[in-house]
């Protein structure tokens, strides 16, 4: 893998797979995603499921990203830390690899990366595969709370000690709004950009939330049964159809 120092002062650990035309892949993981658990949980298990960089780097160019504080990637953090200051990472991280154009496929909070980004420049991006989309329900809150403090905890075995009041206002500027938490739903009702929908099936990742995108984006359609064993032998052509149809 790759390091760069952006312009913003974020230390990026990134890694570019292939030729071709370029797919931002955004790892699950919640705010500790990272290359690397596009094969893997966190505990070390399997995650069982199509690796995009094996699958698309023989026709495209595959940029993962370890974000920011987790992983290779660091930068301080301060209490007015948002989902801007994550898509500028990544967005930047594309000005520095020369790339002007490309689709996007985020999992997890990946979906969540992807639609700030549309939102703040949506003539950089083809397409975007939303794949397991988290979101806010009353289910789920006490969870989003836990994955929260899991992340905060991993910030002191890498010595770093963000002030109590700081990691209070970092997660409300994260996860205090409704829907997908970094863009609101007026946004998703004019959103343009060709998505593609594959459903989550727990509380993380709720159905809830894949249905209404669906309903909501003008140009949004689904891939329900991704998860299938059949559907993951059609993972791949299925997604490179899509990305070829948008460009």
């Amino acid at each position: 893998m790759a390091t760069i120092d952006l312009p913003n002062g974020t230390h990026l650990h990134y890694q570019v797979t292939g030729e071709g035309p370029a797919l931002l892949a955004l790892a699950p993981g919640g705010l500790l995603s990272r290359s690397e658990l596009w094969t893997h949980r966190e505990d070390g298990r399997p995650r069982g499921l199509v690796d995009p960089v094996q699958a698309f780097s023989p026709r495209f160019k595959v940029i993962t990203v370890d974000q920011r504080n987790t992983g290779g990637s660091h930068t301080p953090i301060t209490a007015h830390d948002s989902w801007d200051e994550y898509a500028h990472d990544n967005l930047q991280l594309l000005d520095a690899l020369g790339v002007e154009q490309c689709h996007v496929l985020g999992a997890c909070i990946g979906p969540s990366f992807a639609l700030k980004m549309i939102s703040l420049a949506p003539q950089r991006f083809l397409s975007a595969v939303l794949q397991q989309p988290i979101g806010k329900t009353a289910q789920n809150i006490e969870l989003r709370r836990a994955s929260f403090q899991t992340w905060a905890d991993t910030l002191h075995m890498r010595n770093v000690f963000p002030a109590p009041d700081v990691l209070l206002a970092v997660e409300h500027n994260l996860f205090a709004s409704d829907f997908v938490y970094s863009v609101g739903r007026d946004f998703v009702r004019t959103c343009t950009t060709p998505l593609l929908v594959l459903p989550g099936d727990d509380a993380r990742h709720p159905r809830l939330i894949s249905e209404e995108i669906l309903a909501l984006a003008p140009n949004a359609q689904a891939f329900d049964d991704w998860q299938t064993s059949a559907g993951q032998l059609r993972y791949a052509a299925t997604l490179e159809q899509f990305f070829q149809s948008a460009q």
